[in-house]
């Protein structure tokens, strides 16, 4: 019978291994703003979601990297809750938003440190995240 890969066991290669060069750049690119930007976040990879996950210490989990056929996803877990002056973030989700990336153009490389850090800065319990998630969309109705 053969293996699986479990989480434990799915590295970010293996989550990569089916996509074409230009996807795996792109995530490489992201991958590298995300360690220069949050060195201290640690990243893991997630079979199930077909995705690599970053944690912070304080914070937990904060976004998540989700390469596709023809593009790669950054998903912010409490994206409502950045502040996105410059219009970049997609969704209309309760809570979850994201960035979408086709090229190496597309990155916003200063718009994009500025997100992570904002998303890092948010409160550090989830419970809080969660309040602050269902105050904002009550401010919306």
């Amino acid at each position: 019978m053969p293996k699986t890969k479990t989480a434990a066991t799915t590295s970010v290669e293996d989550i990569l291994a089916s996509h074409t060069p230009p996807v795996r750049l792109l995530v490489e690119r992201l991958r590298e703003i995300i360690r220069q930007t949050v060195p201290e976040a640690s990243e893991s990879a997630h079979p199930v979601w077909h995705s690599i996950s970053y944690n912070h210490p304080r914070g937990g989990y904060f976004c998540g990297i989700f390469p596709f056929q023809e593009r790669v996803d950054l998903a912010f877990e409490f994206g409502v809750l950045l502040p996105d002056p410059e219009g970049l973030l997609v969704g209309n989700g309760k809570q979850v938003r994201y960035l979408r990336f086709k090229d190496e153009g597309d990155i916003r490389e200063e718009a994009l440190k500025a997100l992570l850090q904002a998303a890092i800065d948010l409160p550090e319990r989830r419970d809080v995240k969660l309040g602050l998630v269902r105050a904002a969309a009550k401010q919306i109705k």
